[in-house]
């Protein structure tokens, strides 16, 4: 274990130990994937201090939106090269997991959550924003999928645990108004199952697993959507990302785990390198879209699909 605050985490530390792993990575059913990628981060650079693949335990994907019978239980962590075992913690000591995942919500809310991770191992991140891979073929399917749609192409995810809720403008509307002002320039095609409860724009949506979510979403040439998990994934992926925060939304949902969580909402979950937009229930005049909308065009202006 590298040199960190042994007062941080401890069960998580002590949980790892015990079961002879590397690290153990906070996932119980319920949690959210994305409070599961941020962790990859930290596999990637621990890993890479140690100069081998290392091994990790955790819970296989068990969002409370639910998954497809075909989600493959460890689907977030297939081609990384830098884990080489995966203990299911659920077959292993169930009681003992659900300790550890309790244990995350003690970190200090210092900086990006990224890391907070990282300091409590005396890591400093080397990159803000996950570490995801994907396969020859995966990649391939995905521009398969998308061979037909125009380019300069945009992934849509009006979801997420936080979006904007019934009657907010942003719970439809937003998204099919931004859709008729830009498709003169670019395709668009959405990702998110409307049966977890995500709004359905009536748009090509091929992806049903995480793994067919990641790799469409890295073969887009924009992302727009609020802050979920695919958000996280085009963050991965180096796609330009224009992230929006409902903070109304976000307050509440962070209210739910302490005081604390609420004033660093931001601070915490959005990344630098992304175009961040709170949406605020006083916008009258619905500046946020028309920031939305200029923040897409300045970003169609910078691609060279141009002959």
């Amino acid at each position: 274990m590298l040199k960190g605050l042994d007062s941080v985490l401890p069960k998580t530390k002590a949980f790892a130990e015990k079961h002879n792993v590397d690290l153990a990575i906070p996932n119980c059913k319920g949690s959210g994937v994305g409070n599961a990628i941020v962790y990859t981060r930290l596999v990637e650079d621990f890993a890479r201090f140690k100069g081998r693949p290392i091994s990790i335990i955790t819970g296989p994907l068990s969002p409370k939106v639910g998954v497809v019978p075909e989600e493959k239980p460890f689907a977030l962590w297939e081609n990384n090269p830098f884990v080489e075992k995966i203990l299911d913690a659920y077959l292993i000591d169930e009681a003992e997991f659900i300790k550890v995942d309790l244990e995350r919500k003690t970190l200090v809310q210092l900086n990006h959550v990224i890391e907070n991770i990282g300091f409590a191992f005396g890591i400093r991140p080397r990159e803000l924003r996950a570490s995801l891979f994907l396969s020859e073929e995966e990649m391939r399917w995905a521009l398969t999928q998308l061979r037909n749609l125009p380019r300069p192409l945009i992934c849509l995810h009006p979801g997420g645990t936080s979006r904007s809720t019934a009657g907010n403008f942003w719970e439809n509307r937003a998204w099919f108004a931004i859709v008729e002002e830009l498709k003169h320039r670019a395709g668009f095609f959405q990702v998110g199952r409307p049966e977890f409860g995500d709004i359905d724009l009536h748009l090509n949506n091929p992806a049903r697993t995480l793994r067919q979510t990641m790799a469409l979403i890295w073969a887009s040439d924009i992302f727009l959507g609020f802050d979920s998990t695919p958000m996280h994934i085009a963050t991965a992926f180096n796609v330009p990302t224009i992230a929006i925060f409902d903070m109304e939304k976000k307050f509440l949902h962070e209210g739910k785990f302490s005081d604390t969580h609420i004033p660093s909402v931001m601070l915490r979950w959005s990344y630098p390198n992304n175009r961040n937009v709170a949406i605020m229930s006083n916008d009258q005049s619905m500046m946020a879209k028309k920031m939305v909308i200029d923040e897409i065009t300045t970003k169609l202006d910078k691609l060279t699909y141009r002959f």
